[in-house]
């Protein structure tokens, strides 16, 4: 398995597996994580547009011509409230092919992040991981991660 910066070549592969955790997503909290209907193509542009965004880790793991996995790692601001010593990325696209890959593929994608965010001189990273998305969450906590907060929703219907 190969972890490196995605390419152009890598964006269909990365917005079709986005996608299809999006469905999941939404059958877990469908509210919450409802799918645009346009998202696909949203996220094509997105995606496209962070390949040249300075300061942004667009990372896919490949193995022979497959896609197994990406993450895209973006500096996020800390509340004016909270001092935590530096910058702070945000994990939010994180998505690998099977949920049986996450312990092999996901933490390859996540340490590697990691090691580049902090040579940026970050000092902290945040990852969402959606309720149910136990392999993930696994995945996190294996390497280190901690619950900083919950979200509550409910759909007011």
């Amino acid at each position: 398995m190969d972890v490196r910066k995605a390419a152009a070549s890598d964006i269909e592969a990365t917005v079709d597996l986005a996608e299809r955790n999006r469905r999941q997503y939404q059958k877990y909290q469908p509210t919450f994580w409802r799918k645009h209907p346009q998202s696909a193509a949203m996220t094509q542009l997105f995606f496209t547009r962070l390949l040249t965004e300075s300061g942004t880790f667009f990372l896919v793991a490949i193995e022979g011509s497959q896609l197994l996995g990406f993450l895209i790692a973006r500096k996020f601001p800390s509340s004016p409230v909270f001092d935590p010593g530096g910058d702070t990325y945000l994990i939010d696209d994180f998505y690998v092919i099977e949920p049986r890959h996450w312990l092999t593929t996901g933490e390859a994608l996540l340490s590697h992040a990691s090691t580049l965010i902090h040579e940026r001189g970050a000092v902290q990273i945040l990852v969402t991981c959606g309720d149910r998305d136990l392999a993930k969450a696994e995945t996190l906590r294996q390497s280190d991660l901690t619950i900083a907060s919950n979200w509550w929703t409910k759909p007011l219907t």
